[in-house]
């Protein structure tokens, strides 16, 4: 799914991703990147209805949103939240320059894997020297990540890594559900950045793009395919 067509589409019924309730998801991520954001300017990518432009981003000193649905866009304006605004947009046909942190949160996964490295190449090249922070699923190296697929295009391309979080915990095997409702007893998710890698769904990287004299192009991102 990656054209505007296809995610209005998604956006027929509101919340598609039934996320407006995820207290849990929400109070992980304010503890993962609150120190990243407040008082900041963040661009925010994928920003669908708003939910956590209101949730998570109040704490940043401004923000703005950009989604390919103007479905969504539309819905997100109607928050009328004071330190955002929202604007339909293609994420690839950004600009990047002129914030101080960049916050792609379960997004990049909808594109492809060479969409991915142009969007990181784009990073490296247009927020010189800034924050980025992404997340998504790491289960899955085909569909989505893997944390050494990651960790390559981010050493490829000069990324620092500032730090890395787990979100949420894998629910299959059946077991592993076991540990998924745990951490959501009070205090659980302090938990989870010490359960085993084969365990974890989600995981969010906060990065800090390369330094770099303005005519350098970016190094081309890690092959997937070697």
């Amino acid at each position: 799914m990656r054209t505007a067509e296809d995610f209005n589409l998604h956006y027929a019924t509101p919340d598609p991703w039934h996320i407006a309730g995820s207290r849990f998801r929400d109070r992980v991520l304010r503890r993962c990147i609150g120190r990243f954001i407040r008082d900041k300017s963040v661009l925010e990518l994928g920003c669908g209805e708003g939910h956590l432009t209101e949730a998570i981003f109040d704490r940043a000193r401004s923000v703005v949103g950009i989604d390919i649905s103007d479905v969504a866009i539309a819905r997100a304006r109607s928050l009328e939240l004071p330190n955002a605004r929202f604007e339909n947009a293609d994420l690839l046909q950004t600009s990047f320059t002129g914030y101080e942190v960049i916050a792609a949160i379960e997004c990049i996964h909808y594109l492809s894997h060479e969409e991915q490295g142009a969007f990181l190449e784009k990073v490296a090249r247009e927020h010189s020297g800034k924050m980025l922070l992404l997340s998504g699923p790491i289960v899955d190296y085909t569909h989505y990540f893997s944390h050494r697929r990651l960790m390559l295009e981010f050493t490829t391309l000069g990324f620092s890594l500032v730090r890395f979080n787990n979100l949420s915990v894998y629910w299959h095997p059946p077991s592993s559900r076991i540990v998924a409702n745990l951490i959501k007893l009070p205090l659980g998710y302090m938990a989870l950045d010490w359960l085993p890698e084969r365990l974890i769904y989600q995981r969010l990287y906060a990065l800090r793009a390369p330094t770099r004299q303005p005519w350098v192009r970016a190094i081309a991102p890690f092959d997937v395919a070697s």
